[in-house]
């Protein structure tokens, strides 16, 4: 029999070529198995299906099904955080909201809804241009388009972005009680980019808690029915403490001495007007003394303005929590109830 030699070279090449081959293998068989695999099978997705039928009563094999239909969505975490990471300015912020369409189209929404509107200030204390303006601040009156699956969007932000976590697993928790409450399919619904819904943008807690049938026809649809959209806008208000014939929000000036940077930053208003007079504040219009205020500051094009942010300036942003949608749902309001005044009959 004749003695073949083979070559060490051929052998390390061939044993090179089998190993990236296998390696190749191996991968294919990996990827393959987690494009199998469905956010319903995370051990974290698992253990939420667990706690939600042991403390609310869910059936788990059917929340099951339903997380393994879940479609991952990361393009809300990089959204969230390019909220985070790049907030505009205020003069872009306001270029936004306080526009003319946003005006006119509050003046129209204000006169198709004028009963609920005006039943909404008497029941709740909360007057008709700020309703207005929040909600087209928040979707142009109802109008602005919702792409995101609500469902998806709140597994998404409860799973994979951990800076706000256990808030998102909260509104999940609360948004499969809702659909079960509401009777509705959790696919069906659309929202924004943080899982907000409907026409006041009410995240599902708020919705559970604030959300009213203000037109008493058996249904709280904050989706499609404006009326109690209204309502429930006026409600949330109410319930985190507006007052009734109250100032929102004044513009205030300062002294040249007074550094008004280490005054500002503080939403909540815990100074009196006196205490801020004693500053070197002063308001443009006459305020009573013992009430309570934030100052606030903001950059325009010619340089700062100042604010006092009254007790009902500080609920708004309990909406949301930011000085810019405060002050720009008090302008936008401002100019509604102008433009209203101009055009009425």
């Amino acid at each position: 029999m004749p003695i073949v030699f083979i070559h060490a070279t051929f052998v390390a090449k061939f044993a090179l070529r089998f190993a990236i081959s296998f390696g190749l293998f191996l991968t294919l068989i990996q990827a393959t198995t987690c494009a199998a695999a469905t956010f319903g099978d995370r051990p974290e997705v698992r253990l939420f299906v667990s706690e939600m039928a042991s403390k609310h009563g869910f059936d788990a094999a059917w929340l099951q099904q339903l997380f393994d239909k879940v479609t991952p969505r990361p393009s809300v975490t990089q959204t969230m955080t390019g909220q985070v990471t790049k907030p505009p300015s205020w003069i872009r912020y306001r270029s936004n909201f306080v526009t003319s369409g946003r005006i006119s189209g509050g003046v129209g929404f204000w006169r198709k809804n004028e009963i609920a509107l005006s039943r909404a200030r008497h029941t709740y204390g909360v007057p008709e241009e700020i309703i207005v303006a929040i909600i087209g601040v928040e979707t142009r009156y109802g109008t602005y388009p919702l792409a995101y699956p609500v469902l998806d969007t709140l597994a998404t932000l409860a799973f994979d972005y951990p800076r706000r976590a256990e808030f998102f697993r909260g509104e999940l928790e609360q948004y499969l009680l809702l659909m079960r409450e509401e009777g509705r399919d959790p696919f069906s619904i659309k929202g924004s980019f943080a899982g907000a819904m409907g026409i006041p943008q009410f995240m599902p807690s708020s919705y559970r808690q604030y959300g009213v049938d203000f037109d008493s026809d058996g249904l709280r649809d904050l989706w499609s029915n404006p009326v109690d959209a209204i309502g429930s806008v006026a409600n949330y208000l109410k319930m985190y403490g507006w007052m009734e014939g109250q100032a929102v929000a004044v513009r205030a000036g300062l002294q040249a001495d007074v550094a008004g940077d280490q005054m500002t930053g503080q939403l909540k208003p815990e100074h009196s007007i006196r205490e801020l007079q004693g500053w070197g504040v002063r308001p443009a219009e006459n305020l009573p003394t013992d009430v309570l205020a934030a100052l606030h500051s903001v950059d325009v094009a010619d340089g700062r303005e100042y604010w006092l942010g009254l007790n009902n300036f500080y609920v708004i942003t309990r909406y949301n929590r930011s000085l810019f949608y405060a002050l720009a749902v008090f302008e936008l309001s401002e100019a509604i109830r102008a433009a209203r005044l101009g055009v009425a009959d």
